[in-house]
């Protein structure tokens, strides 16, 4: 009998995603599967929508009573999930039809020092053209690296042994930001992790995306310095690269809002913590502005 997968589906005030989120799990070539979705105390149409599924039994809606918050909410729908993998995603998340069928495959040959498998994906903007593609092939142990930079991504392609999501707790409910970041560290402390680098999930992009907000990336890395310092002091190059990566934030941050002078002093500061060509590439658009910023991704030259 081959195993049970569940995906798990956080949702708030999104009546025009979920749909397409519980579909692509419905459609996939894996038939064994199920679908937790957590509605998080939404007020627009959400519930009905979610209604239309009170006949489909692949499909079980839970709902929080008030707003309780992603990491809340995620760990709501793990909990009541009763597959042996499970798969977390938004509702502006899709799954590709191959996905959990390969996914199963290469987990299923694994020993238990694995605690999943993540794919690649794209991410599109709300016309649907492809704007970004998330492409990784680190398949292994991914610690202490994943300090550095979460590139255990997308988050939406994980599928994890569902004893590994209990045996770390689940998704941090104090962590307000980077939660799937936070998680991806504890798994990696312990487990190793598979890579298929196919595009399996996408991602569309849009007014209310979380990581929407311009300081996003600066108050994650914030958020996992605090938690992480004691492992960050243990692992020196990591730390280095870690410093280099936050003066890099902060400094197309400071670019993007026309800081010329804070954008030289951070990139330079990155670039001396981490002498990559992406940083000296930084560093010298900096004296230039954003509108130099963004004439270099649209050639796809650097990304900030």
């Amino acid at each position: 009998m081959t195993v049970l997968v569940s995906a798990v589906i956080p949702t708030y005030n999104r009546e025009s995603y979920v749909g397409g989120a519980i579909e692509s799990v419905l459609e996939q070539t894996y038939e064994n599967v199920e679908v937790v979705v957590v509605n998080d105390g939404s007020t627009d149409g959400t519930e009905s929508v979610l209604a239309e599924y009170a006949d489909d039994d692949r499909v079980r809606v839970l709902r929080n009573d008030e707003n309780r918050g992603i990491p809340y909410t995620m760990n709501r729908g793990v909990e009541a999930a009763r597959g042996d993998y499970i798969g977390v995603f938004g509702d502006d998340d899709r799954w590709y039809p191959t996905k959990v069928e390969k996914q199963v495959a290469v987990l299923e040959g694994l020993g238990d020092d694995y605690c999943g498998v993540y794919t690649g994906g794209v991410i599109r903007d709300g016309s649907g053209e492809v704007v970004d593609r998330v492409r990784w092939d680190r398949g292994g142990d991914r610690f202490p690296e994943i300090l550095v930079r979460n590139t255990v991504l997308p988050h939406s392609s994980h599928l994890v042994r569902a004893e590994c999501f209990e045996a770390v707790g689940g998704f941090d409910e104090s962590f307000d930001i980077a939660c799937d970041w936070d998680l991806t560290i504890r798994l990696s402390k312990r487990w190793k992790w598979a890579c298929i680098p196919e595009e399996l999930v996408e991602r569309t992009h849009h007014d209310g995306n979380v990581t929407g907000d311009p300081d996003y990336d600066v108050r994650c890395r914030a958020a996992v310095r605090e938690k992480y310092a004691a492992e960050l002091a243990a692992n020196p190059d990591a730390r280095r690269r870690f410093e280099a990566a936050a003066h890099r934030e902060r400094g197309v941050r400071a670019l993007e809002a026309d800081d010329r002078t804070e954008a030289v002093r951070e990139l330079s500061n990155a670039f001396v913590r981490e002498r990559r060509g992406d940083h000296a590439a930084l560093l010298a658009l900096a004296p230039f502005g954003p509108r130099a910023l963004s004439a270099a991704r649209a050639l796809r030259g650097v990304r900030g």
